[in-house]
């Protein structure tokens, strides 16, 4: 296929030639920074583990800074050294020149970098590379990395799920950052990382009082059911509920309840009335084929889902193999539980049992050193 920038001259009837771009000023204190930036107006072209990648560049170059460029309107990148928002194309040009290199998905600033002949590591997935690459500058200084896609073809879409773009694994750009700065590249190889990997919940296994703040927080009664050790976190906190058993009525009490997930063989109609009348979500599923059906029956104005946590574990199972030693997890996901805070239940459970790692395996990144 042809380059973008090729149908575009041919249909203007001109040639492709250099451009002249003249940077406008911008104040900037630092050096020895690489530029950075993550278009999100294409939700198939934003990649999700830049934090990853600074942080495997910083480990091996903790000197090297990576300034984040774009409008501002850009998700922030949370481990970038600084945001700088610009009001032009110009300066933003002005802080790629001045950068050692420029690192991003296809957009316009891999193109300004290109114009200057900047080293340049730039990731494509919704469409073939060969197809917008950089254009100007000398092809050694361009790394460009492209998707597996699966073996599949380009989506050419503006949204994927899954997406294609979060297939490259951070260590493959973290490392040709490094090349370019002729410094050794990072050991890590990650093995896998779940759809969920990025959702900030707070798990809470109610085995004693924590003390929490977040929008996101889940009370696991189905792994400790002690009740008056939740009632003090309904007040600051948007509670999600897991449960196996009744609830009392002091916790359907409570204000900001998302909702209650509760999973059983046979449900409480009792527990369930109750939780109607507080005006409370309530998400039914059953643990159990052979009652499914009759369940279904006695609440039939109710969703029953079937889960099985046997059949998730083997599904999961067949989608790695976990390494024999030096297994690492990393998580946004926190639990709480003997007084500790872990990043998966696998941890929070004393790493005793590989199947804690299969049910949670969608919220967990896992790699080696």
């Amino acid at each position: 296929m042809s380059h973008l920038v090729e149908v575009y001259a041919k249909d203007l009837g001109v040639k492709v030639g250099e451009p002249h771009f003249k940077p406008h000023f911008f104040p900037l204190l630092e050096d020895n920074y690489i530029t950075i930036h993550n278009d999100n107006k294409v939700q198939s072209k934003e990649y999700d583990y830049w934090e990853e990648v600074i942080c495997l560049v910083k480990e091996q170059a903790p000197d090297i800074k990576f300034i984040q460029i774009g409008s501002g309107e850009e998700p922030k990148i949370k481990n970038a050294t600084k945001f700088l928002a610009t009001t032009s194309i110009k300066q933003s040009a002005y802080i790629i020149k001045n950068g050692l290199m420029h690192v991003g998905t296809d957009s316009l600033p891999v193109h300004i970098a290109s114009s200057f002949d900047k080293p340049i590591v730039s990731i494509y997935a919704h469409t073939y590379a060969s197809t917008c690459s950089p254009v100007w500058g000398s092809e050694k200084n361009h790394t460009i990395i492209e998707s597996h896609r699966n073996g599949k073809k380009p989506s050419y879409s503006l949204k994927e799920e899954p997406k294609q773009i979060n297939l490259i694994k951070p260590e493959e750009i973290a490392n040709a950052i490094l090349k370019k700065l002729c410094i050794n590249k990072s050991s890590r190889k990650t093995i896998f990382i779940g759809n969920k990997y990025k959702e900030q919940f707070i798990h809470i296994v109610p085995d004693k009082k924590y003390s929490v703040s977040s929008k996101q927080t889940v009370l696991r009664f189905d792994l400790h059911h002690d009740e008056e050790n939740t009632l003090h976190l309904f007040e600051n906190n948007n509670i999600s509920i897991l449960t196996n058993k009744p609830l009392g009525d002091k916790i359907l009490s409570q204000k900001n309840i998302n909702c209650i997930n509760y999973f059983c063989d046979r449900f409480d109609s009792e527990f369930i009335e109750r939780a109607k009348k507080k005006g409370i979500t309530l998400r039914l599923f059953c643990t159990d084929e052979k009652t499914i059906n009759e369940e279904r029956y006695k609440f039939f104005d109710n969703q029953i889902l079937f889960i099985d946590d046997s059949k998730k574990i083997e599904e999961n199972k067949k989608q790695i193999e976990l390494p024999e030693k030096d297994l690492k997890i990393k998580s946004y996901t926190i639990y709480f539980k003997n007084g500790e805070a872990y990043h998966s239940l696998f941890e929070a459970n004393g790493k005793k049992n590989l199947d804690d790692i299969f049910i949670d395996l969608d919220k967990l990144m896992l790699y080696t050193d």
